[in-house]
């Protein structure tokens, strides 16, 4: 189970990440949002949690209207965006049904209790919550969860247990993939036309993107 003080402490001393601008970046989010935008085809509010530095916001801006709020100074700092809230997942500073989307990519297998944030995003979104965390069945990903101790919450999720947490929060899928072969922050530069080609939907994909529904 991850420790919410050691996550603490290993975000705020990130000293450098890929800008949100990278062409790696911009490929990696891109992916996730064309997959998105299948079931997602209206321009709607949405809060992103978790932002981190903007790997999502810089792409997913162009289709939704974007709060983003980080539990890191840190990292909201190094957020490009003007407007930046500092919010823990698990107590969202926002009334009931605020946002017509929530979204966190990245950010569920960091926490203690997932459980306990999907509930929080369930409640401030109107309509869907949107959920982008990596594949435990994918041989590299689960060997990155092993070996760095601030990524071995990432261990249990299968597709199986993200579809869970949006049901057990009384959420309704509406669509879910399993995509991906690009790491925003490994994959080279010099590679990225030959992992575009094969960045497409598959079961040992890097990253499953859920899409549920608010009853």
């Amino acid at each position: 189970m991850p420790d919410h003080y050691a996550q603490k402490r290993f975000w705020e001393a990130v000293a450098t990440r890929r800008r949100p601008d990278h062409p790696v970046v911009r490929a990696f989010a891109s992916a996730k949002l064309a997959i998105i935008r299948q079931t997602l085809t209206e321009r709607m509010t949405m809060l992103e949690v978790g932002a981190g530095n903007g790997y999502f916001t810089e792409t997913f801006r162009d289709a939704f209207e974007i709060t983003v709020c980080d539990f890191s100074e840190r990292m909201l700092r190094l957020h490009p965006a003007r407007a930046k809230i500092a919010a823990d997942a698990n107590h969202l500073p926002f009334a009931d049904a605020s946002f017509d989307v929530t979204f966190s990519g990245n950010l569920l297998h960091h926490l203690e209790s997932p459980l306990v944030a999907v509930a929080e995003f369930a409640r401030v979104a109107r309509h869907h919550v949107v959920l982008i965390e990596p594949n435990a069945l994918n041989p590299l990903m689960y060997a990155f969860g092993l070996i760095r101790p601030e990524e071995r919450g990432s261990l249990k999720f299968t597709a199986k247990y993200l579809k869970r947490l949006g049901h057990d929060v009384g959420l309704r899928l509406r669509s879910f993939a399993t995509q991906g072969a690009v790491l925003p922050n490994k994959a080279p530069t010099f590679a990225l036309p030959l992992l575009n080609r094969i960045d497409g939907c598959w079961r040992l994909g890097f990253y499953h993107v859920a899409v549920f529904d608010v009853p």
